[in-house]
């Protein structure tokens, strides 16, 4: 066997591994969306009697045809973007436009970012969008009527002044949080 041959045997040995590995990592994809499905469901954490899922959740790794590489699922989701990072993507993108955003266009325009809130539906999305929101108001503010917006940041068209970095109670004139926006 010359060493072209040994490279080639080599390389399919190398293939045909890597293949198992893209199956087993789509195996752990499945059962992270049911592990996911069951906190989504508040179901409980055990899998019923008639889950395809026994006790030897991963068959034994086969030699199998080489394929493609391993895509997400379908309904596979990212994980949640931690809470220091969304700040910093919100802030980010408040500094860039020319007028407050609502909830559903700051939601649009951070999802365009591939920021990841974490609900399993828009709908609790932009709930869970409005608590992150209610946690940063040393940065942000809801001007009443416009939508969230940099504490420090004039808009006079909604009639927001910054005040003092110390003020932030809510009879500072800051326009008070308003759950519709």
């Amino acid at each position: 066997m010359n060493a072209i041959e040994k490279l080639q045997a080599e390389r399919q040995r190398l293939v045909e591994r890597l293949a198992e590995i893209d199956k087993i990592l789509g195996q752990y994809q499945e059962i992270q969306l049911i592990a996911e499905s069951y906190f989504a469901k508040n179901a409980p954490h055990t899998p019923s009697t008639d889950s395809a899922y026994g006790p030897e959740i991963l068959p034994e790794p086969q030699c199998v045809e080489p394929t493609k590489p391993m895509m997400p699922m379908p309904g596979f989701r990212k994980p949640k973007t931690p809470m220091a990072d969304f700040e910093q993507a919100v802030v980010e993108m408040l500094s860039e436009v020319e007028e407050p955003l609502d909830r559903s266009a700051l939601y649009k325009a951070l999802t365009e970012r591939d920021v990841v809130i974490g609900s399993p539906d828009e709908r609790s999305d932009l709930n869970t969008l409005s608590a992150r929101m209610s946690r940063m108001k040393e940065k942000i503010v809801n001007v009443s009527g416009y939508g969230y917006w940099l504490r420090k940041r004039a808009f006079p068209p909604g009639g927001y002044e910054p005040k003092a970095d110390n003020d932030l109670s809510p009879a500072s004139g800051d326009g008070e949080h308003d759950s519709s926006v």
